[in-house]
C-alpha cells in the first residue's frame, strides 16, 4: 500500500500491463455491418481537451491542484493502484484511447479533492485531466460557478432529465475523442453502507462510444472510504482535516465480451439499425453493459458493502 504523499505517485511502474490490447481485438471482431466502427481518430480531427479561453482553464487546474494537495497534506492518506491508474491516464492521453473512471459518491467534494494523490504533471494539466459530470442544482446555479467549473471540464447534468440528455450527449463526444472522462454511477452522494445501484447511463456511455467507434471505453474503478467523515450530509459542506482517506483503484474492467455476446445472442447485425428501432431495446442493452460493471465494481469494496442492488425495469 501506497503511503501518505500524494506526489509519491510521480514514478510510474510499469508492472500494470493489463489486456487493453487483447480485449481491443474483439471490438474488430464484432463490428459486423455497423458502418459507424473506424478508427478512433485522425490526424486531422480536432479535439475538446482543453476548455476555452485555455490560460484560464489551466489557471482553474493550477488553483485545484494547490487545493487538493494542501487538503491532503492535512490528513491521513493510504493508497493502492495508483500507480495503475497514472499509467492508465498516460495511455489515453498518449494513444486518444476512451478511458472512464468510476467511483463511489460519498461527498460533493469527492471530484476533485481524491486526484490530488495524483502527480502534478497530471493534476494541474487540463489536457490530461478528466472531463466530469457535474450536477446542474450544485455547480452551475450562476454564472460565475458556471464560468469555473465548465473551465474545470465539467460538464452539466440535470438530474431527472434521463441518459438521453445534452450533458450525456457531450460526455460521448468527449469519449468518442478518446478522452478520460470520470463519473459517479450511483448518481448522487450516498453516504450509506450499501452502494446505491448504478444509473444506466454509464452503459449507455460505453455502448455509444462503441457504436460511434468501434472501440469500447477502458472502465478503471477507484473506491474510497474517509470523505463522508470529511463531508458529513446535513452539516456545513467544508470538508473537515485529520481523517483517514483511504483510495483503492481495481483491477481494469472490460466489457468488450459482455457486448459482443449480446450482439452475439440478438443476432443484431447493425447495432445502430438495432438500437433505433424502439428505447426498449436501447436501455436493455445500455443495462446489460452497467450491470457487468456494477458487479466487477463490487470487487474492490468490503464484503458488507456489496450485493445486487434493485434496478428499475426496462420499461421505465
Amino acid at each position: 500500500m501506497d503511503t501518505n504523499n500524494n506526489n509519491n505517485n510521480n514514478n510510474n511502474n510499469n508492472n500494470n500491463n493489463n489486456n487493453n490490447n487483447n480485449n481491443n481485438n474483439n471490438n474488430k471482431n464484432n463490428n459486423n455491418n455497423d458502418d459507424t466502427s473506424k478508427p478512433l481518430l485522425n490526424k486531422n480531427q480536432q479535439i475538446c481537451d482543453i476548455p476555452k479561453p485555455q490560460f484560464l482553464s489551466k489557471g482553474v487546474f493550477t488553483l485545484v491542484g494547490v487545493l487538493c494537495n494542501f487538503w491532503l497534506s492535512m490528513n491521513t492518506v493510504t493508497t493502492s493502484g495508483v500507480d495503475k491508474l497514472i499509467n492508465e491516464i498516460d495511455k489515453t492521453h498518449q494513444l486518444r484511447r476512451p478511458m472512464i473512471t468510476i467511483a463511489n459518491h460519498a461527498s460533493n467534494l469527492d471530484d476533485p479533492l481524491l486526484w490530488g494523490v495524483l502527480p502534478n504533471r497530471i493534476l494541474m494539466d487540463p489536457s490530461k485531466q478528466r472531463w466530469t459530470l457535474g450536477a446542474s442544482n450544485i455547480l452551475f446555479t450562476n454564472w460565475f460557478y458556471s464560468t469555473f467549473f465548465s473551465l474545470g471540464k465539467c460538464i452539466k447534468i440535470v438530474r431527472g432529465d434521463g441518459i438521453y440528455q445534452d450533458g450525456m450527449n457531450e460526455s460521448i463526444d468527449r469519449l468518442s475523442e478518446g478522452q478520460w472522462l470520470h463519473i459517479f454511477p450511483e448518481g448522487k452522494v450516498s453516504q450509506q453502507t450499501q452502494l446505491l445501484y448504478f444509473k444506466w447511463g454509464v452503459g449507455r456511455l460505453v455502448g455509444e462510444c462503441y457504436r460511434r467507434t468501434g472501440m469500447v471505453p477502458l472502465i478503471v474503478p477507484i473506491y474510497h472510504q474517509g470523505m463522508e467523515k470529511s463531508m458529513p450530509l446535513g452539516k456545513l459542506p467544508i470538508p473537515r482535516v485529520g481523517i483517514n482517506l483511504d483510495i483503492k483503484v481495481g483491477n481494469n474492467i472490460y466489457c468488450d465480451q459482455v457486448i459482443a455476446k449480446y450482439i452475439d445472442e440478438n443476432k443484431i447485425s447493425d447495432l445502430t439499425d438495432y438500437l433505433s428501432q424502439d428505447d426498449k431495446k436501447r436501455k436493455d442493452f445500455y443495462k446489460t453493459i452497467t450491470l457487468h460493471i456494477e458487479d466487477e465494481y463490487q470487487k474492490i469494496i468490503p464484503e458488507s458493502s456489496r450485493g445486487r442492488f434493485s434496478h428499475p425495469t426496462t420499461k421505465d
